[in-house]
This record gives structure tokens, sequence and C-alpha cells, in this order.
């Protein structure tokens, strides 16, 4: 078969992007999605997002619109039987939302069941998609150009731009920029304001990860003792973030502190998250979305790897290092674990360690970006 060429897809006038969650995911997936607009300025970009992710991909200057994929909603009607006309009555209006663009292509990044039978429901001419073996739940069944990506183990991000290919596209790494409405900025501005922190040199710790991936949490006693020696010893003010059902998380670590630290105010949207991201000179977390966002936003980030292989979820940006310890076990693929040795063994020290050695290095490189952006 011969390599497909840009030119042959010249016409382009609609594209559909899919990539439904999560957060960390969605972040990789938006290099490719910059170098998509790059080749077809013209063409009207829709990306297929699940609703709890729709402000961030809506903060992306390449992305005309956004469809968001009821899931909480259609959860809860599954919870409550009478709703079930209900929605199917939602599922068909969101199906002629899908399907009414009429797209040329449809690019699947998610590679699973669900997104895959979403891919062929929007009735694209051509669906790309991932060939066997580098996809789940027989994903390529749903698409009729199918890419190879160059090697099985490989970052995410480069894993999403091997995609282009099917559109002839070789693309380099772009670090994604956001739309910051103005009224999230100021909401940021005033509360670091009202706590007396817009002058300080802050540093962000994001101390949770979503239900589903837990046992990738630090001891929450560790990020209290690292706290307290990131204000003595390197004089930092401290402000930690949380997401949903993780307030009483930060509460707790602030209570137990010798230091003060500060809670984050609550963000209604990713796009408040990332002003007050941008404020921060230095952002520690575990292996969740948070910390992507931190880096891709060019913030000196310190994350804690345990079960996950950090060749190919670490954040991808240089101004990000990784913490994790070198245990037999480690990296692994499982979803629950009893005993996480590979995240309870990492020490406030070891990532103190990193702080010291890899700030002077990271903040070079992080100052070098800022002058360029």
């Amino acid at each position: 078969m011969l390599q497909p060429t840009v030119n042959q897809f010249s016409n382009l006038q609609n594209i559909l992007v899919v990539r439904l969650g999560a957060m960390g995911d969605i972040i990789h997936v938006m290099p490719a999605v910059k170098h998509l607009k790059t080749a077809f300025p013209s063409a009207h970009l829709t990306w297929l997002v699940e609703d709890k992710l729709e402000d961030l991909v809506k903060g992306l200057p390449e992305v005309d619109e956004v469809i968001a994929f009821p899931r909480r909603q259609w959860q809860a009607c599954l919870k409550r039987p009478t709703r079930c006309f209900t929605m199917i009555s939602e599922f068909q209006a969101f199906l002629g939302k899908l399907r009414k663009k009429e797209y040329d292509v449809a690019l699947d990044f998610h590679g699973n069941f669900r997104s895959g039978l979403l891919t062929y429901l929007c009735n694209a001419k051509t669906k790309i998609g991932f060939s066997q073996g580098y996809c789940k739940e027989f994903n390529f069944v749903f698409t009729n150009v199918r890419v190879t990506p160059p090697q099985k183990k490989m970052h995410r991000v480069d894993k999403y731009l091997s995609l282009l290919r099917g559109l002839g596209i070789e693309a380099p790494y772009q670090r994604p920029s956001f739309s910051i409405p103005h009224a999230d900025r100021l909401f940021i501005d005033n509360f670091l304001c009202n706590n007396h922190l817009d002058q300080k040199t802050i540093a962000i710790i994001h101390p949770g990860t979503s239900l589903f991936g837990k046992y990738k949490r630090w001891p929450l006693e560790n990020y209290a003792r690292l706290a307290d020696r990131l204000i003595q010893e390197f004089g930092y003010s401290v402000i930690f973030t949380w997401g949903h059902l993780e307030y009483q998380m930060a509460k707790d670590i602030v209570s137990s502190m010798r230091c003060q630290a500060t809670i984050a105010c609550k963000t209604s949207s990713v796009m408040q998250l990332i002003a007050l991201l941008q404020h921060a000179r230095l952002f520690i977390g575990g292996d969740t979305g948070p910390t992507h966002l931190a880096s891709c936003l060019v913030v000196p980030t310190i994350a804690i790897f345990g079960p996950k292989d950090p060749l190919v979820y670490a954040p991808y940006d240089k101004n990000a290092v990784v913490v994790r310890k070198d245990i037999p076990c480690s990296p692994c693929s499982r979803r629950t674990c009893e005993n996480v040795i590979c995240i309870t063994t990492i020490t406030p020290e070891d990532v103190l360690d990193r702080v010291r050695v890899a700030c002077t290095e990271v903040y070079a490189y992080t100052h070098t970006m800022e002058q360029s952006v």
C-alpha cells in the first residue's frame, strides 16, 4: 500500500478528532491536533470528548467545535431504569449532532471499543485508527485506514503523532497552547491577592489522582513533610490543588503540617486551573492529569511515579523530571495492588533530591522556553 500524502487530502472540509478522556491522554493528543490544523488550516476541526473534560478542549485555539459525549449523564440514567426512555431520546439527539457535519476524516486516538463505535457512527468517509495489536477491544474493526506505530513501547505523545501518518503527515512534537478567558485569569488573580500570594514564589502540589487511579497516590503524610521542607529550605509558598472529592485530602495534609500552606480555591473549569498553574515556579504531583498540564505549561515539574511506566506515561516536556524507585515488579499494568511499594517507598528526601538537582537545569530550560513563547 502506498504511503498517503497530505496532497491527497487537500480538500478536507470537516475533521473529527476522537479522544474521550482522560486528562493526561487528551493533553498528549494536543500536539497532533496542532499539526492537523497547520496541515489543513481551512478545515473545520471538531473534537469528540467526554463531558467532564469539555472545557479543556474548548481552550485550544485549533479546535473549532467540541461535541461532548454525555457519559456522566448517561451513567446516571443507567442507575435509574425509569429514565431509560429519556436516555434513548438523548442518544438519538447526540447521534444526530455527531452525524450532522458529514466528516471527511475521523481520527480515533482513543483506540477502544466505545471510541471505535462512535467513530464508525459518525459516518466519516475515512476513519483512521491504530492497527491490530496497538488498540484495545477490537477497535480496529471500526476503521478503514489503520496505522501501525513505529514500535510497540513508546511514549503516548509519539504514538498519537504517528496516527497522522494516515493523512501523510510526519509530525515532530509541538507544545500545546491555551486561550484562557479573562474572567478565569481575574478569578485566580483575586484568589492569590486575597491570600497575599500574588508577590510570592509559589510551589503547587497536587496530591490527588482520579478514583480509578487512587492506587498511584503517594501517602498524604509524605506530601505534608515535603511541603514543610519546601517552605523551610527553599522559601516557597505552597498551594495544594484538588479536584473532585479531593478537598478533604488537601485539608488533612495542611492540618498535619508544621508550616502554613494554602488550599487552592475551587476551580470550576480546567481553564481556571491552568490560570493558577501559570503562577507556579514549581509543581509536584503524581501520575495524573494536572502534572501533565503543568509540564506543558512550561512549569518546572516533579512527577512522582509508581506502577506506571514513565517511558510511556511520564510528562513529555524537558522541564519535567520523574521520581521513582527501581522495584522488580515496577512498572506493571495492574489496576489495583494491595502493597504498592513502588510508590510508598519513595521518601520526601527522594523528591527533594530531585528538586535540588533538577531545578537548576529545569529552570534554565523553562527560562529559555518562556523567552521563546
